[in-house]
């Protein structure tokens, strides 16, 4: 396998799992009563899952983590704050949306990642780049909005900040690349996130377990695509750039608009069809002109 098909393989199965993640952190959100409780299940069942993989599929590589430098560590450090951000302010926007509104909005992580890996990773914007860039901003803004004027809303915009914060995180990690392996960065990134969300619950005396049993399933299955989808990013940008994936995460979306009509009974327009298709064909564009 060359490695723009490798590239291709590990995106989509990222994309895969994210999506299935986004579709049953909504499902979550029904039976978690508190939020902060929500997210310290979903950090700590991520990092176990991580944790469980290095321990079956790739036990050498705890050598690279003792091996780990002090200036990594303080990128580590960060780049799990920005995850935890992330994930917080996402949760709470996605309790105010539909999982469609979100995952389309959330890909603003797109126009974030490519002005932050053009000024701390060097990565050049050519006219093709900024032309796919303004596609996939047509088809969000078609599929969100379906052609009508932007008004803002307090759950878009706690997704928007939360999308900066992913793209801060997807940086670093493209910074950790050079020296660790992807495996290990998802492992000890996600480990910082669960460290502070554990610290933040039992100084704000948040309940350790949810009241209905059925939470556990959902986030369960939530966290564990999470960690895989991570587990991919990490490999795509291992051997690809941050750019690359933030256009092919754009097809994120995607899935979610199956899932959760058939799930979730949220409907879809006729021009939202339109600015899906608009998303599709750029990420065909993106594979195909190599970006």
């Amino acid at each position: 396998m060359t490695q723009n098909q490798k590239r291709l393989f590990y995106s989509i199965i990222s994309i895969l799992f994210l999506s299935l993640s986004i579709f049953f952190r909504k499902k979550s959100l029904f039976y978690f009563s508190n939020r902060l409780n929500l997210i310290l299940w979903f950090m700590v069942i991520v990092n176990l899952t991580l944790f469980l993989n290095l321990i079956i599929f790739q036990k050498g590589y705890f050598k690279k983590v003792k091996e780990t430098c002090i200036p990594e560590f303080k990128l580590i450090f960060f780049a799990g704050c920005f995850l935890l951000t992330f994930y917080t302010l996402a949760t709470f926007g996605l309790d105010l949306v539909t999982s469609i509104n979100y995952s389309f909005v959330s890909r603003s992580t797109l126009i974030f990642s490519i002005i932050l890996a053009y000024f701390f990773l060097d990565e050049k914007i050519d006219r093709a780049k900024a032309s796919l860039v303004l596609s996939f901003c047509i088809g969000i803004y078609i599929f969100s909005t379906e052609g009508k004027r932007i008004v803002i809303q307090y759950g878009d915009l706690l997704i928007l900040i939360g999308t900066f914060s992913f793209s801060s995180f997807a940086v670093i990690q493209k910074k950790l690349c050079k020296n660790l392996p992807p495996n290990v960065i998802a492992w000890t990134v996600t480990s910082i996130g669960a460290i502070v969300i554990i610290l933040i619950c039992l100084v704000l005396r948040v309940d350790l377990f949810p009241k209905d049993p059925k939470a556990i399933l959902f986030i369960l299955f939530a966290s564990i695509a999470e960690a895989f989808a991570l587990l991919f990013m990490n490999r795509t940008i291992y051997i690809s750039n941050v750019t690359y994936y933030s256009m092919m995460s754009m097809l994120t979306p995607i899935l979610n608009v199956f899932l959760g009509i058939i799930f979730l009974n949220e409907t879809l327009s006729f021009i939202q069809i339109i600015g899906g298709s608009i998303l599709i064909i750029s990420g065909i564009l993106v594979q195909r002109l190599k970006v």
